[in-house]
């Protein structure tokens, strides 16, 4: 991945979880018609005890958990697995995407009934909002994929290294 590739985090809040379904799948069919090169997309609904999990999911890269690493970035609060190369992911989010984004976005998600985060590697320059029609309220930022992949290919192969030691 080039050092300008644009990557797209978005996250956007509903009222219900059939809402941010639609949604979803509207994202997954853009992908599916080649508008987004790598995506992530996850859907958070509010469980009767008031905290967001993780109700639905899909993602081109299974080997990256793109979209929890935006999940991590964006809503520590959910309890999201993330494998290795996601920590990569989640710093370089850190460190390149403005803070009061991040907040931005992890307020949405927390304040809504529903939820949804898209993490997609975006070549074309594709503006997401408008594939998201059922959302109350949207956060979407852009930033480039800069040294990622070289800080994903360290963590994987520091993973590889201590899974041989053991």
């Amino acid at each position: 991945m080039k050092s300008d590739t644009p990557i797209t985090l978005a996250a956007a809040r509903y009222p219900d979880r059939s809402l941010a379904v639609e949604d979803f799948d509207r994202v997954w069919s853009a992908r599916g018609s080649g508008e987004f090169d790598h995506t992530a997309v996850a859907v958070v609904a509010k469980g009767p005890d008031g905290k967001l999990d993780i109700d639905r999911h899909d993602s081109t890269t299974k080997h990256l958990a793109w979209a929890g690493a935006g999940l991590a970035v964006v809503a520590p609060g959910v309890g999201v697995a993330v494998g290795a190369g996601a920590g990569a992911i989640v710093g370089h989010f850190h460190h390149n995407i403005p803070k009061d984004k991040i907040r931005e976005a992890g307020d949405l998600l927390v304040s809504g009934q529903a939820g949804l985060i898209v993490v997609a590697v975006n070549k074309q320059g594709t503006d997401i909002e408008p594939l998201l029609p059922n959302a109350e309220r949207t956060s979407v930022t852009q930033t480039t994929a800069g040294n990622l992949q070289a800080e994903i290919d360290q963590e994987l192969a520091e993973a590889q290294a201590r899974k041989a030691d053991t």
